[in-house]
C-alpha cells in the first residue's frame, strides 16, 4: 500500500475528541432518561427524581447541553465539560448508591447504573486526554 493511500485511509477515519465525548455523554444520558421513565412506570422511582419532578427535568436539560458543549472547540468549553463530568461521576459514585433501594435493584436498574457510569468514565478519560493534547492513533 502506498503512503498516499495509507494517509488518506487514516484521515477518513479520524474523529475529534469532542464528537466522541459528546456521543458517550449523549448515550449515557439517554439511557438514564429511559431508566427514569422505566422506574416511574414501574412505581420504583425515587420521589425526588422522577419524570414528574423539576429536578429531573433540570438535570437532563443541563446534561444534554453539556453533551452538546463537548463537541465545541475552545478551552472554556473543554474545561467546563471536564468539570461537569467530575461532578456527575461524583454523584454517581457517592450519592446515587444511597438512593438505590432494594426495590430499585432490578436487572435493568443494575445494567443502567453500570453502563451509565462506564460511559461517563470513558468520556472523562477522553476529555482528560483532550485537555492534555494527546492524540490517539490506531494501528493496523
Amino acid at each position: 500500500m502506498s503512503t498516499a493511500t495509507t494517509s488518506a485511509h487514516v484521515t477518513s477515519r479520524t474523529r475529534h475528541y469532542g464528537s466522541v465525548v459528546g456521543g458517550l455523554m449523549f448515550a449515557a444520558f439517554t439511557l438514564s432518561v429511559i431508566h427514569t421513565v422505566y422506574a416511574w412506570l414501574s412505581d420504583l422511582a425515587d420521589p425526588e427524581f422522577s419524570v414528574t419532578t423539576p429536578l429531573a427535568w433540570g438535570f437532563y436539560a443541563v446534561a444534554f447541553a453539556m453533551a452538546y458543549l463537548a463537541g465545541r472547540d475552545g478551552t472554556a468549553a473543554t474545561w467546563t465539560v471536564a468539570a461537569y463530568l467530575v461532578v456527575v461521576l461524583g454523584i454517581a459514585v457517592f450519592y446515587y448508591p444511597t438512593t438505590f433501594t432494594t426495590a430499585q435493584q432490578t436487572v435493568f436498574g443494575w445494567f443502567e447504573n453500570d453502563v451509565y457510569v462506564g460511559l461517563l468514565v470513558a468520556a472523562f478519560v477522553l476529555q482528560v486526554l483532550r485537555l492534555r493534547g494527546v492524540t490517539l492513533v490506531g494501528r493496523r
